[in-house]
């Protein structure tokens, strides 16, 4: 199926709905609106501000729309590359904190004492987590996802919860 793309007087350029073999493609303005606010809530959950958590969804959308018309899963390939981006983010800011370039630190009003529980928790724990409830995925989907096998999101997922706890309760 070959997406066309239509450019509006305001110059965005959006892939039209395609007939083919009686079956309609879903367009991307569609999926969009569909997806967006997800995606930011599965961003803010592996990252710790709202504004960062817009910015990666907004890349991962950007990787979907120059690959839409191949994508059989773009739901699927759209997750993946937000958990990509959040994972690539935190990995500056690590690289930033070792070199003493940190952030000013977060507004009080803003923090969410979650999340913050969940900075505590190892990267793989972190995302099983978050993947699993704010994204709502089932395990073989937070599998593919995160590029492991069932068992070991379960495991994940179980330790992640139960150092949760622990943290929560401190």
């Amino acid at each position: 199926m070959e997406a066309l793309l239509a450019i509006s007087a305001d110059r965005a350029v959006t892939p039209l709905k395609v007939l083919d073999d009686g079956v309609t493609a879903v367009d991307f303005d569609d999926f969009y609106r569909a997806e967006y606010a997800p995606m930011v809530r599965l961003a803010r959950g592996l990252v710790d501000t709202s504004e960062c958590a817009e910015e990666i969804a907004q890349d991962a959308f950007a990787k979907v729309f120059e690959r839409w018309h191949r994508l059989d899963s773009p739901g699927g390939y759209l997750r993946t590359a937000v958990v990509n981006g959040a994972r690539s983010e935190l990995r500056k800011r690590e690289v930033r904190r070792r070199v003493g370039l940190n952030h000013p630190p977060q507004a009080p009003a803003e923090r969410d004492y979650l999340v913050d529980a969940l900075d505590r928790l190892p990267p793989k724990r972190k995302t099983a987590l978050v993947l699993r409830f704010y994204a709502g995925l089932s395990e073989r989907e937070v599998a593919e996802t995160m590029g492991v096998r069932p068992g070991t999101v379960k495991s994940l997922v179980s330790r992640g919860l139960a150092e949760l706890r622990e943290v929560i309760e401190r």
